[in-house]
């Protein structure tokens, strides 16, 4: 796909990883719509990134109800005038917690759903949108973590990034829609459980990049490593 001029909405993009893919994406030359239920973290990245371009537009999420994203993507098709072609469906949350910790069943089961139908409720709707258009589009799951620093319960995670991805590359590759995952390749350091995320974010923005273009991936998660 070529990136200009391509619609693209990106999740969370009040996040730091958000933020910063938003601004890389309207270097690019892309139409760009951020989203975040955090206004004033919203309004940050918009601030930075209608530095680098005009053409650049934010929505505030009251929640990520399936109504709201309905009413997030009316308002991508009346700003640009056709849906996006571009998801970057991205998740700044924490891992859910260990099977052997001492967290409840309640609060697994919590992190688990939250995470779960933010970014099934993205891509079902981006996919419904994509389709009714007949568009050749391309959905990204990113997962960035960065303000956690107990990263133990990480796989959880990941191998939901991975099930998602796989299992809708599937379903939406009869027609046209290509499905791509993101996540960073950890590696425990000498305490145990603390990370840097901003020297992983290059490498994540890089691999959204390099999904979104590559005509030929879908179906596959790519491991950001330092």
């Amino acid at each position: 796909m070529n990136i200009q001029s391509a619609n693209v909405v990106i999740t969370s993009a009040g996040s730091t990883l958000g933020e910063t893919l938003a601004a890389h994406f309207c270097e690019l030359g892309a139409n760009i719509i951020l989203c975040d239920q955090s206004l004033p973290r919203l309004t940050s990245s918009y601030e930075r990134c209608q530095s680098i371009s005009d053409r650049v537009n934010y929505y505030h999420m009251q929640d990520y109800s399936r109504s709201a994203i309905d009413d997030l993507f009316d308002f991508v098709n009346e700003t640009f005038d056709s849906s996006p072609d571009v998801l970057v469906n991205n998740w700044p949350g924490c891992p859910v917690p260990k099977l052997m910790g001492n967290a409840s069943p309640d609060l697994f089961t919590q992190a688990m759903a939250v995470m779960a139908s933010t970014l099934f409720t993205f891509g079902q709707a981006t996919a419904e949108r994509m389709r009714t258009d007949n568009k050749k589009g391309v959905i990204v799951n990113v997962v960035s973590m960065e303000a956690c620093q107990d990263l133990s319960g990480f796989e959880n995670v990941t191998s939901m990034i991975a099930g998602f991805t796989q299992s809708w590359a599937r379903e939406l590759t009869p027609f046209n829609i290509r499905v791509g995952g993101v996540v960073p390749a950890l590696r425990p350091t000498s305490n145990g459980q603390h990370f840097h995320w901003a020297q992983f974010q290059d490498e994540l923005i890089r691999n959204t990049e390099y999904i979104v273009s590559n005509e030929y991936f879908s179906g596959r998660v790519m491991s950001a490593e330092l």
